[in-house]
């Protein structure tokens, strides 16, 4: 991993350099193929090394921590609580000093302050949002996509309040000056409030803290501050009287056409059942959602009590969506099982943190306990495990 090798020696010069006075310690967590490839790498550095044996301790930690490529630097309390996942960039903007550490990430609250930008250019205080549900808008008026969606947005947030004032939109601008942003704001936006230009380190921390990695995106909070939907925009373009009617919280049961996220978590950070189903019937569809909605919401529940995701989420793919991309990452290993199924619903069992792990059900019926089953199969290593890609 060359980014790795690039990353590697400056975490030795700052452990060397600042562990003793701040008190911490650094574990490697290998990803190398080999022993001969980890005792080599592991050479180079000062500090602790789970056992390259472990390899279900690393897979389970990747797991629980979501990493999704390396280097990964996940900080963590002595209380085992995660701190950042982004220790990396904390590192490398405080190398010198060590500023800040351990970094405790600022609420959202305290992140957007007391102060937002009306279109007219006043400003209105923090009382304007207490309270409320907000809808955080990443976007710039240099980004085709975002000039597309913020059509839709405006539109919709004037239905939307219209019936559930208690509701707020705040745009955080990606724009590279503050005339570009007050002049998109101004002329395309709907009448509600933006991060202040100024704040662009909040805007930052405030990306990080929800993985923003493009625009547009839509994060939807609760008064609370806990995530309601990452997927937002798709709750938009469903429009105003279908999330008066359904609410802001992922389903139980997610509609793949409208992305891949359920159960307050998504398809890259979770297992994930998936009945593949776009050529049954209407009343056949119905049926599957029926019979994945006991296990979807008992799994939901059981994350809610520990406070963690669902072990399992689930989703229906009627057609759209990433639909395809997944029909692809199954070409390889599972083809032609599915192609034989013709236009049967299938079952598949995603497991994209777990190395892009993917299973496969022959059953021909698909109810609750067919489901049920086949989880509990996979779990006792009694189905064929497959690769995607």
């Amino acid at each position: 991993c060359p980014p790795c090798r690039g990353f590697t020696p400056k975490l030795v010069e700052f452990h060397k350099k600042h562990s003793g006075g701040k008190g911490f310690e650094t574990v490697f967590v290998s990803s190398d193929k080999s022993n001969e490839q980890f005792d080599e790498y592991y050479g180079e550095m000062p500090w602790l090394a789970l056992p390259f044996a472990k390899s279900d301790v690393k897979a389970a930690l990747s797991k629980k921590y979501k990493v999704q490529g390396i280097p990964s630097l996940v900080i963590l309390s002595p209380d085992g609580k995660v701190i950042t996942k982004d220790g990396r960039s904390k590192i490398m903007e405080n190398f010198d000093d060590c500023k800040g550490f351990p970094w405790v990430p600022k609420s959202l609250q305290e992140l957007l302050g007391d102060a937002f930008v009306k279109q007219d250019g006043s400003t209105v205080g923090k009382e304007s949002i207490e309270g409320k549900t907000l809808g955080l808008y990443f976007s710039a008026h240099w980004c085709p996509p975002c000039r597309r969606f913020t059509p839709k947005l405006k539109e919709f947030y004037a239905a939307y309040t219209a019936k559930d004032p208690t509701f707020e939109v705040i745009f955080i601008s990606s724009d590279r000056d503050e005339p570009g942003m007050m002049d998109y704001f101004k002329n395309d936006h709907g009448d509600y409030l933006a991060l202040p230009y100024s704040k662009r380190a909040e805007k930052a921390e405030i990306s990080s803290m929800f993985g923003v990695e493009g625009i547009p995106t839509f994060i939807v909070v609760g008064p609370d501050g806990k995530t309601l939907s990452s997927n937002g925009r798709s709750k938009v373009m469903a429009g105003a009287e279908a999330v008066l009617k359904q609410g802001w919280g992922a389903p139980a049961v997610g509609d793949l056409a409208e992305g891949p996220e359920a159960g307050g978590t998504t398809i890259n950070e979770c297992p994930t059942i998936v009945v593949m189903c776009e050529g049954a019937e209407a009343s056949t569809q119905q049926a599957i959602v029926a019979a994945m909605t006991p296990l979807a919401e008992r799994y939901i529940e059981e994350g809610k009590r520990a406070d963690v995701d669902p072990k399992y989420i689930f989703l229906i793919a009627k057609g759209g969506g990433p639909m395809d991309q997944l029909r692809r990452l199954t070409e390889k290993s599972a083809g032609e099982e599915i192609k034989k199924r013709g236009r049967q619903p299938t079952v598949l069992l995603f497991d994209i943190p777990d190395q892009g792990s993917l299973y496969f059900s022959a059953a021909d019926e698909i109810t609750t306990s067919s489901i049920e089953a086949f989880i509990q199969a996979k779990e006792e290593g009694s189905v064929k495990r497959r690769r995607l890609g």
